[in-house]
């Protein structure tokens, strides 16, 4: 008989809370991502940065941003969710 040993291993994963709303170039007064300075093409993601004022980027732009200039204000803001409940949509 094998002796198999099982390895628990915790993964923090963060959920940014985001609405999927149409919006054109008009509305939010950009056409270019801040962080690339990539043109935004027709259905990309955007979303902005929740701990300064960078401006409107790609989603996956504002994913590399944060973690590259925020790395403790999202230590802190994991201290301070972990232990809450996640919604039911979530």
């Amino acid at each position: 008989m094998q002796d198999y040993s099982i390895k628990l291993r915790m993964t923090i994963v963060l959920w940014r809370e985001c609405w999927l709303k149409p919006l054109s170039n008009y509305d939010i007064q950009t056409d270019i991502c801040k962080y690339c300075n990539q043109s935004f093409e027709d259905r990309d993601i955007i979303t902005s940065c929740e701990f300064c004022e960078i401006g409107i980027m790609h989603s996956q732009c504002a994913d590399d941003h944060i973690f590259k200039n925020h790395t403790m204000e999202v230590q802190r803001k994991i201290e301070l969710h972990k232990d809450r409940r996640l919604h039911d949509f979530q």
